[in-house]
Protein backbone atom coordinates (compact mmCIF):
# COMPACT_ATOMS: atom_id res chain seq x y z
CA UNK A 1 0.00 0.00 0.00
CA UNK A 2 2.94 2.81 1.15
CA UNK A 3 4.64 1.46 -2.18
CA UNK A 4 0.97 2.10 -4.25
CA UNK A 5 1.05 5.88 -2.58
CA UNK A 6 4.76 6.33 -3.10
CA UNK A 7 4.35 5.53 -7.01
CA UNK A 8 1.38 7.65 -7.64
CA UNK A 9 3.41 10.67 -6.02
CA UNK A 10 5.70 9.85 -7.91
CA UNK A 11 3.46 9.91 -11.00
CA UNK A 12 2.34 13.59 -10.22
CA UNK A 13 5.61 15.03 -11.45
CA UNK A 14 5.27 14.26 -15.38
CA UNK A 15 1.63 14.90 -15.41
CA UNK A 16 2.25 18.68 -13.77
CA UNK A 17 5.38 18.91 -16.03
CA UNK A 18 2.99 18.37 -19.09
CA UNK A 19 0.34 20.28 -17.82
CA UNK A 20 3.16 23.44 -17.53
CA UNK A 21 3.66 22.61 -21.26
CA UNK A 22 0.27 22.74 -22.19
CA UNK A 23 -0.94 25.42 -20.38
CA UNK A 24 1.67 27.77 -21.84
CA UNK A 25 1.52 26.77 -25.07
CA UNK A 26 -2.59 27.71 -25.03
CA UNK A 27 -1.75 30.73 -23.11
CA UNK A 28 0.09 32.07 -25.93
CA UNK A 29 -2.83 31.28 -28.43
CA UNK A 30 -5.26 34.21 -26.54
CA UNK A 31 -5.51 37.27 -29.05
CA UNK A 32 -4.80 40.41 -27.41
CA UNK A 33 -1.82 41.99 -25.95
CA UNK A 34 -1.53 42.53 -22.09
CA UNK A 35 0.58 45.36 -22.69
CA UNK A 36 -2.55 47.12 -24.02
CA UNK A 37 -4.30 46.79 -20.72
CA UNK A 38 -1.91 48.46 -18.85
CA UNK A 39 -1.05 51.37 -20.71
CA UNK A 40 -3.02 54.12 -22.36
CA UNK A 41 -4.19 54.69 -25.52
CA UNK A 42 -1.83 57.58 -26.27
CA UNK A 43 0.93 55.52 -25.10
CA UNK A 44 4.68 55.80 -26.83
CA UNK A 45 5.90 52.83 -28.71
CA UNK A 46 8.86 53.54 -26.38
CA UNK A 47 6.38 52.97 -23.45
CA UNK A 48 5.20 49.82 -24.99
CA UNK A 49 8.97 48.43 -25.42
CA UNK A 50 9.98 49.41 -21.89
CA UNK A 51 6.39 47.21 -20.36
CA UNK A 52 6.85 44.39 -22.71
CA UNK A 53 11.13 43.87 -21.70
CA UNK A 54 10.45 44.78 -18.43
CA UNK A 55 7.57 41.59 -18.60
CA UNK A 56 10.18 39.38 -20.49
CA UNK A 57 7.62 39.41 -23.61
CA UNK A 58 10.81 40.53 -25.87
CA UNK A 59 12.04 37.27 -25.21
CA UNK A 60 11.97 33.89 -27.29
CA UNK A 61 9.02 31.84 -26.16
CA UNK A 62 11.06 28.58 -25.10
CA UNK A 63 13.46 31.14 -22.76
CA UNK A 64 9.76 32.52 -21.33
CA UNK A 65 8.68 28.91 -20.65
CA UNK A 66 11.81 28.26 -19.10
CA UNK A 67 11.80 31.33 -16.42
CA UNK A 68 8.25 30.88 -15.81
CA UNK A 69 8.94 27.27 -14.75
CA UNK A 70 12.21 28.45 -12.62
CA UNK A 71 9.55 30.66 -11.03
CA UNK A 72 7.62 28.13 -10.33
CA UNK A 73 9.88 25.60 -8.88
CA UNK A 74 10.49 28.45 -6.15
CA UNK A 75 7.14 29.17 -5.84
CA UNK A 76 6.83 32.39 -7.39
CA UNK A 77 3.92 32.43 -9.67
CA UNK A 78 4.83 35.96 -10.89
CA UNK A 79 3.02 39.02 -10.80
CA UNK A 80 -0.34 39.80 -12.24
CA UNK A 81 -0.35 41.93 -15.17
CA UNK A 82 -3.50 44.17 -14.55
CA UNK A 83 -3.58 43.68 -10.69
CA UNK A 84 -0.27 44.34 -9.72
CA UNK A 85 -0.24 41.33 -7.01
CA UNK A 86 1.38 38.64 -6.59
CA UNK A 87 -0.35 35.87 -8.48
CA UNK A 88 -0.10 33.12 -5.32
CA UNK A 89 -1.89 35.60 -3.31
CA UNK A 90 -4.69 36.31 -5.38
CA UNK A 91 -5.58 32.73 -5.80
CA UNK A 92 -5.17 31.67 -2.48
CA UNK A 93 -7.64 33.93 -1.98
CA UNK A 94 -10.17 32.77 -4.27
CA UNK A 95 -9.34 29.49 -4.10
CA UNK A 96 -11.12 29.37 -0.43
CA UNK A 97 -14.65 30.77 -1.98
CA UNK A 98 -14.11 28.16 -4.99
CA UNK A 99 -13.46 25.32 -2.20
CA UNK A 100 -16.62 26.34 -0.21
CA UNK A 101 -18.62 26.38 -2.94
CA UNK A 102 -17.27 22.65 -4.67
CA UNK A 103 -17.53 21.47 -1.13
CA UNK A 104 -21.37 22.56 -0.58
CA UNK A 105 -22.45 21.63 -4.12
CA UNK A 106 -20.93 18.33 -4.51
CA UNK A 107 -22.15 17.12 -1.19
CA UNK A 108 -25.66 18.37 -1.70
CA UNK A 109 -25.22 16.40 -5.22
CA UNK A 110 -23.72 13.30 -3.98
CA UNK A 111 -26.26 12.47 -1.32
CA UNK A 112 -29.20 13.64 -3.24
CA UNK A 113 -27.58 11.06 -6.11
CA UNK A 114 -26.84 8.54 -3.49
CA UNK A 115 -30.35 8.58 -1.94
CA UNK A 116 -32.31 8.47 -4.85
CA UNK A 117 -30.28 5.89 -6.55
CA UNK A 118 -29.83 3.54 -4.22
CA UNK A 119 -33.67 3.64 -3.29
CA UNK A 120 -34.04 3.31 -7.39
CA UNK A 121 -32.07 0.36 -7.83
CA UNK A 122 -33.74 -1.42 -4.40
CA UNK A 123 -37.49 -0.60 -6.52
CA UNK A 124 -36.47 -0.74 -10.23
CA UNK A 125 -39.93 -0.87 -11.14
CA UNK A 126 -40.92 2.35 -8.96
CA UNK A 127 -42.43 5.88 -9.88
CA UNK A 128 -38.49 6.45 -8.16
CA UNK A 129 -37.06 4.53 -10.53
CA UNK A 130 -38.64 6.55 -13.06
CA UNK A 131 -38.05 9.59 -11.51
CA UNK A 132 -34.37 9.36 -11.41
CA UNK A 133 -33.90 8.43 -14.90
CA UNK A 134 -35.82 11.34 -15.76
CA UNK A 135 -33.64 13.44 -13.45
CA UNK A 136 -30.19 11.91 -14.27
CA UNK A 137 -30.80 12.54 -18.10
CA UNK A 138 -32.26 16.49 -17.15
CA UNK A 139 -29.75 17.44 -14.89
CA UNK A 140 -26.82 16.50 -17.68
CA UNK A 141 -28.33 17.72 -20.18
CA UNK A 142 -28.97 21.32 -18.96
CA UNK A 143 -25.84 23.54 -19.05
CA UNK A 144 -24.67 25.61 -16.48
CA UNK A 145 -25.05 28.63 -17.50
CA UNK A 146 -29.13 28.22 -18.39
CA UNK A 147 -29.41 26.75 -15.10
CA UNK A 148 -27.71 29.45 -12.99
CA UNK A 149 -29.72 32.28 -15.64
CA UNK A 150 -33.22 30.16 -14.58
CA UNK A 151 -32.40 29.72 -10.50
CA UNK A 152 -31.44 33.67 -10.79
CA UNK A 153 -35.02 34.66 -12.60
CA UNK A 154 -36.59 32.09 -10.61
CA UNK A 155 -35.61 32.53 -6.65
CA UNK A 156 -33.87 35.78 -7.02
CA UNK A 157 -35.71 38.04 -9.37
CA UNK A 158 -39.65 36.84 -9.20
CA UNK A 159 -39.91 35.30 -5.88
CA UNK A 160 -37.19 37.48 -4.30
CA UNK A 161 -36.26 35.35 -1.51
CA UNK A 162 -32.43 34.84 -2.12
CA UNK A 163 -29.41 37.44 -3.34
CA UNK A 164 -28.39 36.59 -6.85
CA UNK A 165 -25.03 38.03 -6.86
CA UNK A 166 -21.87 38.43 -4.74
CA UNK A 167 -20.50 36.43 -1.66
CA UNK A 168 -21.94 39.23 1.27
CA UNK A 169 -25.24 41.69 0.93
CA UNK A 170 -23.28 44.77 0.28
CA UNK A 171 -23.78 47.81 3.42
CA UNK A 172 -24.45 44.54 6.05
CA UNK A 173 -22.36 42.92 8.59
CA UNK A 174 -20.55 40.19 6.93
CA UNK A 175 -22.19 37.09 8.46
CA UNK A 176 -22.46 33.24 8.39
CA UNK A 177 -26.26 33.31 7.37
CA UNK A 178 -25.64 35.58 4.76
CA UNK A 179 -22.90 34.32 3.40
CA UNK A 180 -25.07 30.93 3.19
CA UNK A 181 -27.64 32.75 1.59
CA UNK A 182 -25.94 33.75 -1.29
CA UNK A 183 -24.48 30.29 -1.44
CA UNK A 184 -27.55 28.46 -1.85
CA UNK A 185 -28.12 29.04 -5.82
CA UNK A 186 -24.85 29.14 -7.05
CA UNK A 187 -24.05 25.83 -5.03
CA UNK A 188 -27.15 24.30 -6.72
CA UNK A 189 -26.04 25.21 -9.84
CA UNK A 190 -22.63 24.15 -10.14
CA UNK A 191 -24.19 20.70 -8.47
CA UNK A 192 -26.56 20.03 -11.05
CA UNK A 193 -24.97 17.78 -13.57
CA UNK A 194 -22.75 16.06 -10.73
CA UNK A 195 -26.44 14.70 -9.41
CA UNK A 196 -27.49 14.03 -12.97
CA UNK A 197 -24.40 11.85 -13.64
CA UNK A 198 -23.82 10.33 -9.87
CA UNK A 199 -27.85 9.67 -9.98
CA UNK A 200 -27.08 7.57 -12.83
CA UNK A 201 -24.23 5.59 -11.77
CA UNK A 202 -25.11 5.14 -8.63
CA UNK A 203 -28.16 3.49 -9.11
CA UNK A 204 -26.75 1.24 -12.34
CA UNK A 205 -24.24 0.17 -9.64
CA UNK A 206 -26.05 -1.32 -7.24
CA UNK A 207 -28.74 -2.54 -9.44
CA UNK A 208 -26.26 -4.75 -10.74
CA UNK A 209 -24.97 -5.43 -6.54
CA UNK A 210 -28.43 -6.52 -5.51
CA UNK A 211 -28.72 -9.65 -8.75
CA UNK A 212 -25.06 -10.66 -7.27
CA UNK A 213 -25.46 -14.19 -5.54
CA UNK A 214 -24.13 -12.86 -2.23
CA UNK A 215 -27.87 -10.77 -2.00
CA UNK A 216 -29.26 -13.60 -2.95
CA UNK A 217 -28.05 -15.75 -0.46
CA UNK A 218 -28.80 -13.04 2.51
CA UNK A 219 -32.45 -13.01 1.51
CA UNK A 220 -32.33 -16.87 1.13
CA UNK A 221 -31.23 -16.71 4.79
CA UNK A 222 -33.57 -14.88 5.90
CA UNK A 223 -31.30 -11.88 6.67
CA UNK A 224 -32.88 -8.22 7.01
CA UNK A 225 -33.07 -5.03 4.95
CA UNK A 226 -30.59 -3.63 7.19
CA UNK A 227 -27.89 -6.09 7.15
CA UNK A 228 -28.44 -6.92 3.12
CA UNK A 229 -27.84 -3.43 2.78
CA UNK A 230 -24.58 -2.98 4.77
CA UNK A 231 -23.17 -5.52 2.79
CA UNK A 232 -24.32 -4.11 -0.52
CA UNK A 233 -23.03 -0.74 0.01
CA UNK A 234 -19.46 -1.93 1.05
CA UNK A 235 -19.91 -3.41 -2.39
CA UNK A 236 -21.01 -0.26 -4.12
CA UNK A 237 -19.36 2.77 -2.15
CA UNK A 238 -15.88 1.37 -3.84
CA UNK A 239 -16.89 2.29 -7.43
CA UNK A 240 -19.04 5.14 -6.64
CA UNK A 241 -15.95 7.03 -5.05
CA UNK A 242 -14.25 6.87 -8.07
CA UNK A 243 -16.33 8.83 -10.19
CA UNK A 244 -17.35 11.05 -7.37
CA UNK A 245 -13.68 12.07 -7.36
CA UNK A 246 -13.62 12.04 -10.91
CA UNK A 247 -16.69 14.37 -10.36
CA UNK A 248 -14.83 17.24 -8.80
CA UNK A 249 -13.25 18.03 -11.68
CA UNK A 250 -16.37 18.48 -13.73
CA UNK A 251 -17.49 20.60 -10.56
CA UNK A 252 -14.02 22.45 -11.35
CA UNK A 253 -14.88 23.19 -14.98
CA UNK A 254 -18.85 24.45 -13.97
CA UNK A 255 -17.55 26.95 -11.28
CA UNK A 256 -15.91 28.95 -14.21
CA UNK A 257 -19.31 29.85 -15.48
CA UNK A 258 -20.93 29.57 -12.19
CA UNK A 259 -18.88 31.86 -10.54
CA UNK A 260 -18.91 34.39 -13.47
CA UNK A 261 -22.72 34.47 -13.18
CA UNK A 262 -23.45 34.85 -9.87
CA UNK A 263 -20.54 36.93 -9.16
CA UNK A 264 -18.66 34.53 -6.73
CA UNK A 265 -14.92 35.58 -6.02
CA UNK A 266 -13.90 32.11 -6.65
CA UNK A 267 -10.63 30.94 -8.93
CA UNK A 268 -13.16 30.24 -11.74
CA UNK A 269 -14.38 34.05 -12.38
CA UNK A 270 -10.92 35.05 -11.63
CA UNK A 271 -9.78 33.28 -14.65
CA UNK A 272 -12.27 34.31 -16.46
CA UNK A 273 -11.00 37.57 -15.77
CA UNK A 274 -7.60 37.26 -16.01
CA UNK A 275 -8.87 35.50 -19.56
CA UNK A 276 -10.56 38.52 -20.25
CA UNK A 277 -7.36 40.94 -19.45
CA UNK A 278 -5.45 38.53 -21.17
CA UNK A 279 -3.38 38.58 -17.79
CA UNK A 280 -0.92 35.71 -18.63
CA UNK A 281 0.63 35.51 -15.45
CA UNK A 282 -3.01 34.77 -13.60
CA UNK A 283 -3.80 32.36 -16.46
CA UNK A 284 -0.75 30.63 -16.31
CA UNK A 285 -0.79 30.00 -12.29
CA UNK A 286 -4.36 29.61 -12.16
CA UNK A 287 -4.50 26.75 -14.40
CA UNK A 288 -1.49 25.40 -12.81
CA UNK A 289 -3.57 25.75 -9.24
CA UNK A 290 -6.26 23.94 -10.41
CA UNK A 291 -4.54 21.20 -12.23
CA UNK A 292 -2.41 20.14 -9.50
CA UNK A 293 -5.98 19.96 -7.00
CA UNK A 294 -7.46 17.87 -9.46
CA UNK A 295 -4.55 15.70 -9.60
CA UNK A 296 -4.31 15.24 -6.16
CA UNK A 297 -7.91 15.01 -5.67
CA UNK A 298 -7.74 12.11 -8.35
CA UNK A 299 -4.58 10.77 -6.33
CA UNK A 300 -6.41 10.45 -3.46
CA UNK A 301 -9.39 8.97 -4.55
CA UNK A 302 -7.34 6.24 -5.54
CA UNK A 303 -5.88 5.92 -2.43
CA UNK A 304 -8.83 5.73 -0.66
CA UNK A 305 -10.15 2.88 -3.07
CA UNK A 306 -7.72 0.57 -2.66
CA UNK A 307 -8.63 1.21 1.03
CA UNK A 308 -11.96 0.40 1.56
CA UNK A 309 -11.59 -2.04 -1.63
CA UNK A 310 -10.00 -5.31 -0.01
CA UNK A 311 -9.59 -6.83 -3.74
CA UNK A 312 -7.45 -3.87 -4.44
CA UNK A 313 -5.63 -3.91 -1.33
CA UNK A 314 -4.82 -7.48 -2.04
CA UNK A 315 -4.06 -7.11 -5.31
CA UNK A 316 -1.65 -4.15 -4.62
CA UNK A 317 0.03 -6.98 -2.04
CA UNK A 318 0.65 -9.45 -4.66
CA UNK A 319 3.20 -7.07 -6.17
CA UNK A 320 1.73 -3.72 -7.20
CA UNK A 321 4.36 -0.94 -6.78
Amino acid sequence: MLNYIVYRLLLIIPILFGVTIVVFILNQLIPGDPVDFMLDIDATEADREYIRSYLGLDKPLIVQYFIWLSNILQGDFGMSVTRQTEVSYLILGALKNTAILIAVGGTIAFIIALIIGIFSAMYPKSKMATLSNVLGISCVSIPNFWAALMLIGLFAVFLGWLPASGIRSTGQESSLLDMAKHLVLPAIAVGLTTIGTMTRIVRSTFVDIFKQDFVVTLRAKGQGKGTIMKHVFKNGLPPVLVVAGLEIGSLMGGSVITESIFNWPGVGKLLYDAISQRDYPLIQGGILIISLLFVSVNMIVDVLHAYVDPRIRKSLGGGAS
